[in-house]
């Protein structure tokens, strides 16, 4: 009987601990747990940095490239964002993944919106990076990457 308790409180243990460390590192990556936004803070694209999770930011949108790809079956559209007082810079620093595709005719737009930032990891495929370094573009050497939130008004 007292090895049935044991393992019984082994079993809760092991559990209790790999649920508290799942949660904990999506906390951790997030800023919040599943479900939940973290606090959003107002930045600009100069001064968002990786430190950052919620994010609120304004520039001008570039679309001289149209980048769609799918993550898990939403289809994501991938552009840069340079500051508004510099729209013609060509040193991206911020990039943003949005389900909201771009006007077709804008070639730059304004906008505003809000997000997760955190490195672009493997999100940013080098073949995006290659296709705008093509049209001229380069980049920082540690960009951030704005995942805009689905639900966002």
């Amino acid at each position: 009987m007292q090895s049935k308790k044991l393992a019984l409180w082994i079993f809760i243990v092991g559990v209790g601990s790999l649920v508290s460390g799942v949660l904990g590192f999506i906390w951790w990556d997030r800023g919040a747990l599943p479900g939940f936004k973290p606090d959003i803070v107002d930045v600009t694209v100069d001064s968002v940095n990786w430190n950052n999770r919620g994010v609120k930011i304004s520039g001008m949108a570039r679309h001289d490239i149209r980048i769609k790809q799918d993550i898990r079956g939403t289809t994501w559209h991938v552009y840069p964002l340079v500051p508004t007082d510099d729209m013609n810079a060509k040193i991206i620093s911020v990039m943003v993944m949005t389900t909201t595709p771009p006007d077709k005719r804008a070639m730059i737009e304004e906008r505003t919106l809000e997000g997760l930032a955190r490195p672009p990891g493997r999100l940013i495929s080098p073949e995006i990076y290659k296709s705008w370094r093509n049209a001229g573009y380069e980049f920082e050497d540690r960009i951030t990457l704005i995942e805009e939130y689905i639900d966002s008004d």
